[in-house]
């Protein structure tokens, strides 16, 4: 006859202060949240849906001017007369407004974030079950949600840029070594979307997928590297084939 110690199941921990244990004690941090996981994940969304919403206010006028010149190129292009292209610039100009762009990207950006989050859970959770682990949906939707949280910082830091200085767009990771000035031609680069993601915030990410995935699979670290290493390679080829698709719609 063995005895055998059931684990240890962490104390209940305030949610608060798992934004600054998530930092320097990450393990530890997941443990407690999967421990008791009740809704652990609506700090992190809320977090994320508001700098969504504060980033689209920002940028708005940015956009309305990135949109002004776009519009006029595609009318331009399109073999329009110069007195045409105003009229249909004139008849368009709600659309371009500050405001209507600012509700439209901030509707746009919660519900984007709620879509890439579910996603990336989906994918997570489905190579998790090929791979042999025994977890819910649900634990793999918190790892995402807390797991985003340097990629929320890093839209915190952009924002903050944007509004102090008034420089758009701020390019994270190597993204800058690729960019020419001129927006809409860096828009439709693939390399930039490529470089986009040799970054310390996005790397940080992946960091805390991986440390997430294995407290809530029970896998050593290297195995749910691996596992988030399918997330990522999607991610990269999804944002680089996104881009490319898009310039090929403007030629």
């Amino acid at each position: 006859m063995t005895d055998s110690t059931p684990a240890e199941v962490p104390a209940p921990r305030p949610v608060w202060g798992m934004l600054v244990s998530i930092v320097d004690r990450p393990a530890d941090t997941f443990a407690a949240l999967l421990a008791h996981p009740r809704w652990k994940w609506i700090l992190p969304l809320a977090l994320g849906l508001l700098v969504a919403v504060a980033s689209a206010w920002v940028v708005a006028p940015h956009s309305a001017r990135i949109a002004e010149q776009a519009t006029m190129q595609q009318f331009t292009q399109s073999g329009m007369s110069p007195e045409e292209a105003q009229d249909m610039m004139a008849q368009t100009a709600r659309f371009r407004t500050p405001l209507f762009l600012g509700i439209s990207s901030a509707i746009t950006g919660a519900i984007g974030l709620v879509i890439v989050w579910v996603a990336a859970a989906a994918v997570l959770y489905f190579v998790s079950l090929v791979a042999g682990a025994e977890f819910n949906f649900g634990a793999t939707f918190l790892v995402v949600a807390w797991s985003n949280l340097p990629i929320i910082l890093r839209s915190l830091v952009q924002t903050v840029i944007i509004g102090v200085t008034g420089r758009f767009p701020v390019y994270s990771g190597l993204a800058a070594l690729q960019t020419t000035g001129d927006t809409l031609k860096d828009s439709a680069n693939p390399m930039i979307a490529l470089l986009s993601f040799a970054d310390v915030f996005w790397l940080w990410h992946i960091f805390l997928l991986v440390i997430g995935l294995a407290v809530a699979t029970k896998f050593s670290r290297r195995k749910a590297f691996f596992i988030v290493l399918v997330y990522a390679l999607l991610s990269i080829g999804l944002s680089v084939g996104l881009t490319m698709l898009g310039a090929s719609f403007r030629q």
